[in-house]
């Protein structure tokens, strides 16, 4: 029981997105693709998935969603993390080019790590600034 709860020190569960990360992520990519891959090649004739398959299929946590609080289980984001760009904490996106960054109301926001116009990497300055801009929460 002890296994199934989650860390509770905010420094292994928030960690920042960096190179090194993306490349993670792009590795498990081309590993996910290889086994679809060799799947077809075993089974050239497999029926498409059912929706009992389908429903089996790893879905998004409704907990990580963009938009939604950071749920308590999770912690507080050290103060050195807030805006700015983290690893994803929901496991179905673990394979995806995906980032999330946390503002100072613990308030998730998901951001595509390809880059933006062509041109902007997800570390580019530019784009920080820019992601800065869109979650701060101006008061009204």
């Amino acid at each position: 029981m002890a296994g199934l709860l989650l860390p509770t020190d905010a420094t292994d569960v928030f960690r920042r997105f960096t190179p090194q990360s993306l490349e993670a992520i792009e590795r498990r990519m081309e590993e996910e693709a290889a086994e679809q891959e060799l799947q077809k090649q075993l089974n050239p004739n497999a029926p498409p998935l059912t929706e009992e398959e389908e429903a089996k299929l790893p879905k998004p946590s409704s907990d990580l969603e963009a938009g939604k609080v950071v749920p308590f289980i999770y912690g507080d984001p050290p103060p050195e993390l807030i805006n700015t760009p983290l690893e994803d904490l929901d496991p179905f996106y673990k394979a995806q080019k995906t980032f999330i960054v946390i503002n100072k109301g613990n308030t998730i926001f998901r951001f595509n790590a390809e880059p933006a116009c062509y041109c902007l990497s997800p570390f580019s300055i530019v784009r920080r600034m820019a992601i800065r801009v869109l979650i701060h929460s101006y008061p009204c």
